[in-house]
């Protein structure tokens, strides 16, 4: 019975997100300006399963064709937790595997979530970072320009992202289309 909860609860989440994919193609501002009603980080959670789903790594980043999209995050905020709910997800084959930050977590991330607002932690993880194909995502202003690849922001009550797509070239990370169009383009290179 617990096994077919799971599964009804696992295919809610893909139902929902598989809506939220279909509104991104075919109404993509829409996507971009999503109203920050709700908890925001359940929003910001919908948000970053799609980037995982519209970015391709490197296949130096996976040492086999299943291996985990690990996703490591770093939150002064408790609501923040629920960015697990993405553990019991799949994208293009891989399971994708939560882990709140830990020294270690670098190195096995493809995507770090930045929910802090702690500039030099950032920075000191942003500079671990470097050249592991590691998608990058933060919430404070002027992420992009510190070397992050997407950063969300909030325009009049709703959450948008831009996209930093010299960062993301360096991290070898390809992003498609339908996540460009929805996202501010910032061509600045940190320095």
């Amino acid at each position: 019975m617990v096994r077919l909860e799971k599964k009804i609860k696992a295919l809610k989440f893909c139902l929902a997100f598989a809506i939220l994919l279909m509104c991104s193609i075919v109404f993509p501002p829409v996507v971009a300006s999503e109203p920050l009603t709700g908890f925001e980080y359940e929003v910001k959670m919908g948000f970053i399963y799609n980037f995982i789903n519209f970015v391709t790594w490197p296949e130096k980043a996976f040492n086999k064709p299943d291996d985990a999209i690990v996703v490591c995050f770093a939150s002064d905020d408790p609501s923040s937790n629920v960015l697990f709910q993405l553990s019991s997800q799949t994208i293009k084959g891989r399971k994708i595997e939560v882990l709140r930050y830990t020294e270690g977590c670098v190195a096995q991330s493809h995507v770090f979530f930045f929910g802090t607002q702690d500039r030099v932690f950032i920075q000191k993880v942003l500079d671990l970072a470097k050249g592991r194909g590691i998608l990058t995502i933060g919430e404070i202003e002027g992420f992009t320009q510190m070397g992050g690849v997407i950063n969300f922001f909030e325009e009049n009550n709703r959450l948008r992202f831009k996209v930093n797509i010299d960062a993301a070239k360096k991290e070898h990370l390809i992003m498609s289309s339908q996540l460009l169009v929805s996202a501010q383009i910032v061509t600045q290179e940190h320095k």
